[in-house]
């Protein structure tokens, strides 16, 4: 019943979209209305609500949410959004402040960053997946978060060393540079990390759990662990570049697969940046086959959230459309789509 719901609503979308720009869609429950911009849109969403943004570019400005939200694009990788375009915000910034808790993020290119902001407000159980992002900033007050399959820089457990975030999840992510400033009680499993280094001994990381991860470091930089970054940490079945041995400094760790050349890994992967024509599965012969603590492959594709190629968000998904330029000469306008129901 709602993936039908879900296909009227697309449906509607086109037809009053096929002789305007784009429309943002609200669900309320059975009810749905139509919105220009995102700002818009958010403004009159009530607590609980469903936001569907198009393919397209917007901008969002500076972006302030304080109601459970639910945000939905139609994906970022270019193959998988042929037909309705990749939901692309182009800059911006989305505030998230107290009331916010229980939203959800998903399915986007966007440029500039989440964050909560104060530092201090309380917003738990929320969940950003499916994003190409700029960068991700929780607050100290932030718990049971879940940050699942995206593909960002940077992802920041708080501004405040003193009080960092505590018992949150990340999990499946490419993440290209950095994290810091987690406290107790944070899982980190099944990511990526393309280029991790040491930029800071206060970025520090602490009493949380790294398992099933596949950590790549750049050929000059120093690294984190042997800097001091991370500390009072539990390492268990993942895949390093270094040649590490645990314990170190003050952390701990069990069937950990060290000093492995970046090129035994990985089907197609160079460098230490992402790229959307790169093959992250890992090779037949990878000592990661098989290998995590669940008996999964170690790396994207195994755990709780793998890695879903084509990145598309877990909504009804438009494959094939075709809007004729002009109506016939009884005044109807020729619609054709194919959609596909996502099952996750």
């Amino acid at each position: 019943m709602k993936t039908f719901f879900l296909l009227s609503v697309l449906i509607t979308r086109l037809s009053i979209s096929s002789n305007a720009q784009n429309l943002i869609t609200v669900q309320n429950g059975s009810s749905v209305s139509f919105y220009t911009t995102i700002p818009a849109a958010v403004t009159v969403a009530n607590n609980g609500d469903t936001i569907y943004i198009p393919g397209g570019t917007w901008d969002i400005g500076s972006l302030t949410i304080n109601k459970e939200l639910h945000i939905i694009g139609v994906g970022h990788n270019p193959d998988s959004a042929q037909a309705s375009s990749i939901t692309y915000i182009s800059n911006g910034v989305i505030f998230l402040q107290d009331g916010a808790s229980n939203g959800s993020f998903q399915g986007t290119q966007f440029n500039g960053s989440i964050q909560v902001n104060p530092a201090s407000a309380i917003v738990t159980n929320y969940n950003i997946s499916r994003n190409n992002i700029g960068s991700i900033l929780l607050g100290f007050n932030c718990t049971n978060w879940v940050i699942s399959e995206n593909i960002t820089p940077t992802i920041i457990g708080s501004l405040t060393p003193g009080q960092k975030s505590i018992n949150n999840g990340v999990f499946n992510n490419i993440i290209y540079y950095n994290i810091y400033y987690f406290g107790s009680g944070n899982v980190f499993k099944n990511n990526l990390f393309l280029n991790w280094n040491h930029t800071n001994q206060q970025r520090s990381i602490e009493y949380s759990l790294f398992e099933n991860n596949i950590i790549l470091f750049p050929s000059s930089g120093p690294e984190p662990i042997p800097n001091g970054d991370v500390h009072n940490c539990q390492f268990n079945n993942n895949i390093f570049v270094a040649n590490y041995a645990f314990p170190m400094i003050d952390n701990l760790g069990s069937n950990n697969i060290v000093n492995q050349s970046q090129s035994s890994i990985f089907m197609n992967q160079t460098g230490f940046t992402f790229n959307y024509a790169h093959d992250y599965h890992l090779k037949a012969s990878s000592p990661g086959k098989n290998a995590g603590t669940d008996g999964m492959d170690i790396g994207l594709y195994g755990g709780l959230f793998p890695w879903k190629d084509g990145s598309l968000p877990s909504n009804p998904h438009i494959q094939f459309k075709s809007i004729s330029s002009t109506t016939d000469q009884n005044g109807n306008l020729q619609i054709n789509f194919k959609v596909k129901a996502q099952n996750h």
